[in-house]
């Protein structure tokens, strides 16, 4: 069980690094070059772009952080325990910012797709846009099946 804990947190740690790096070279020349494109009648579609991509940042960095927190958890044999309940919650709100800074980006996706007469490019960005809404309905999901869990552990242990 540790070395697959060992493993996530290392892979957690090295995407981390990456979103960090992400967030400081091209976030701010992608930055640079929508608004220095964008007519100004599309500024604000601009900065929603760009709010949103910082908020997907920033949504995963939060995620990451707290699922380490959650596989130190884990690896002291606490998983079924009221405190991962509520790292997973924190997890899911995380992914939901995510999911948010993802829909920042529709505006931007349209106008794109109608200067490109380019409508497949619109559902490869509808499927992007969906993982992170996938990802915190599933932890939704996990979150109660945990708690549930964690209900019937509490009332064997009170049995016994």
């Amino acid at each position: 069980m540790k070395i697959g804990t060992w493993f996530l947190k290392i892979t957690i740690g090295v995407m981390f690094l990456m979103a960090v790096a992400i967030a400081i070279i091209p976030a701010p020349q992608i930055a640079i070059a929508v608004m220095s494109d964008a007519p100004k009648s599309l500024g604000f579609v601009g900065l929603m772009l760009i709010g949103g991509l910082y908020l997907v940042i920033l949504g995963f960095l939060a995620a990451a952080w707290q699922a380490e927190r959650l596989l130190l958890v884990i690896d002291r044999s606490d998983a079924f325990s009221r405190r991962s309940v509520k790292l997973l919650a924190t997890i899911k709100w995380c992914v939901a910012v995510m999911a948010v800074g993802t829909l920042c980006w529709l505006p931007y996706l349209y106008v794109l797709v109608q200067q490109e007469d380019a409508p497949g490019l619109m559902f490869i960005g509808l499927c992007i846009i969906a993982v992170p809404i996938v990802m915190a309905v599933f932890l939704d999901v996990l979150q109660r099946l945990w708690a549930a869990a964690l209900d019937y552990k509490e009332e064997t242990d009170l049995t016994i």
